[in-house]
């Protein structure tokens, strides 16, 4: 097939956590004659590595997962600046945004995609759908339809799907909440998570010790001390009960507050709380595979999804992914409320989940991949319309 014939596939990426569940699809995508692969990472990927003696440590290296696996493939990545080291905020967000519009429509421009692939509900993925969609370019959205509350997530996500042209939902509930939103059912796929792809192919990381808990919590839009203060209370109760390994927070305004808790324990509880910073993906699946891992405490998606569909205990900290599906490795408790917790990490050993999930059985990035490939464009068109 000629690159003339192939459709030209842009995919969006803003951060290494967001990048773990792109990559198999890039990857499905890069396999196929009849599709060409371009990647744009920026956004928190671009954030200055940390200081030696900053507190805020662990933002992501720059890029670096993403640009060597493209570069592998022949290609080059095209950054794009929003987020600048040391301002953060809601209002931040906003001005980081504006920029995101509008060296993405840059790219866009030189690139001319037949379709902007973005997944989730961050600024980055917004600043993109909007770039796209108001320039005229299908909009493809992975993880539309799920519920996740956030800062401001839940309304990011749904203005994303607005935006989009076609949805690829990771669940039966996140299919039917996109209908109801007033999207065309023909415009719908039902496809799963590439959270859940590949999981089977990594082995845990039972080479080392490993560590009864990972503690991974992201800022909900609090002030700093507030963060800081819910974040210590679960690091002191969790090391009472066993070893951590702490993981940094994700950019969201708040996380200082949660990294120098972090920080504050690993120095007072020393061989007890262990931090380091990002980890790749496959060796954040590799731990939650290990023999000795008890729980994922915090309020990350992947305890709800990977977790779940691992059969690993999670202890959702706090409102930030309410409304989000669950499986039964999930149980909550109040963040700030340490005796709860404690009541939880005392049952633990009679908690057993059953490993199902609502995000099928693997296999998402070859249905995304399929589609990008084969769908109706009339089907699919830049023109839309509600449906109530």
């Amino acid at each position: 097939m000629n690159m003339a014939d192939r459709r030209k596939i842009v995919v969006v990426t803003g951060t290494r956590a967001e990048w773990g569940l792109l990559w198999p699809v890039c990857h499905e995508i890069s396999e196929r004659r009849d599709l060409a692969l371009e990647v744009c990472a920026g956004g928190a990927h671009l954030l200055d590595p940390p200081r030696d003696g900053d507190p805020v440590y662990g933002h992501p290296i720059p890029c670096e997962p993403t640009v060597i696996w493209v570069e592998s493939c022949g290609h080059r990545v095209h950054r794009f600046e929003m987020q600048r080291t040391g301002e953060t905020g809601r209002l931040a967000d906003a001005a980081a945004f504006g920029r995101g519009v509008s060296a993405l429509t840059e790219h866009f421009a030189r690139l001319s995609p037949d379709f902007v692939v973005v997944l989730g509900d961050r600024i980055e993925a917004f600043a993109a759908a909007s770039a796209a969609s108001i320039g005229g370019i299908r909009v493809a959205h992975i993880h539309g339809g799920d519920r996740a509350e956030g800062i401001a997530d839940e309304a990011m996500r749904h203005a994303i799907t607005k935006l989009a042209h076609v949805h690829f939902a990771a669940s039966e509930q996140s299919a039917e909440r996109i209908l109801r939103l007033g999207e065309e059912r023909a415009r719908i796929h039902l496809v799963g998570s590439p959270a859940v792809d590949g999981l089977a192919s990594v082995k845990a990381a039972a080479g080392e010790p490993g560590f009864d808990f990972i503690f991974l919590m992201h800022p909900v839009g609090r002030g700093v001390d507030e963060e800081e203060r819910d974040a210590r209370a679960a690091l002191d109760e969790l090391a009472r009960h066993g070893s951590v390994r702490a993981l940094p927070p994700n950019t969201d305004p708040g996380r200082e507050g949660i990294a120098r808790a972090i920080a504050g324990a690993a120095h007072a509880r020393r061989g007890m709380v262990e931090t380091r910073p990002n980890l790749a993906r496959e060796d954040f699946v590799a731990l939650l595979k290990h023999p000795r891992l008890r729980a994922l405490v915090g309020n990350s998606s992947a305890g709800l999804i990977e977790c779940a569909a691992l059969g690993v205990r999670c202890i959702n900290l706090g409102p930030r992914p309410s409304g989000r599906e669950r499986a039964d490795n999930v149980r909550d408790v109040p963040s700030g409320d340490p005796a709860d917790l404690a009541r939880e990490l005392a049952g633990l050993e009679g908690w057993r989940p059953t490993g199902r999930h609502p995000y099928l059985g693997g296999g998402a990035a070859a249905r995304i991949a399929e589609v990008l490939a084969t769908c109706d464009f009339s089907a699919h068109g830049l023109a839309k319309r509600n449906t109530y």
